[in-house]
């Protein structure tokens, strides 16, 4: 009995010795860093971060947490659809529904109205006269359904619109 918690004890030791403690935080709205004799400490905007242990002598660099290399933002990038929109009233409808359009720049258009199979049951092309253009689509011939609609303008600008035709 005295072998069992003897090697009981022992192994208990020998966990508590040998184990790590990691406090995981996340570190938000700032950073920072810290540095002391051994190890160093970084964090940044909405991180979760235990720590960085850092043996310069070894050249050993341990990471515990989400780790991201320099960032240098150059610029803000402009939203390359800024400009292109696309609007359908009425919807549902019957006979006839706008396609209200803004374009950034003036270019060619493609209606293109597919069934719910995917199937092409309509495809118009023609040129704005305006960036804001209202285009009057004729669907008195379309069965009853759901339809989609794509409207596209040159090879930057594509938008997919729901119809409804009662």
């Amino acid at each position: 009995m005295k072998k069992i918690i003897l090697s009981m004890a022992l192994v208990l030791i020998t966990l508590i010795s040998f184990s790590q403690t990691s406090i995981l935080e996340v570190v938000a709205p700032a950073g920072g860093f810290y540095t002391a004799p051994n190890f160093n400490v970084s964090w940044t905007l909405g991180e979760p971060v235990i720590e960085t242990w850092i043996n310069q002598e070894a050249g050993i660099i341990v990471t515990s947490g989400f780790q991201q290399g320099n960032f240098y933002p150059t610029n803000v990038p402009v939203d390359p659809t800024a400009g292109f929109s696309v609007k359908m009233y009425p919807n549902p409808a019957s006979i006839q529904t706008n396609i209200s359009i803004s374009l950034p720049t003036m270019s060619e258009i493609t209606v293109t109205v597919m069934d719910i199979t995917g199937r092409t049951v309509k495809q118009d092309k023609f040129i704005p006269t305006d960036l804001s253009y209202t285009y009057p689509l004729n669907i008195s011939s379309f069965k009853s359904g759901l339809y989609l609609v794509r409207v596209n303008s040159g090879t930057n600008f594509n938008k997919v619109v729901k119809l409804i035709v009662e």
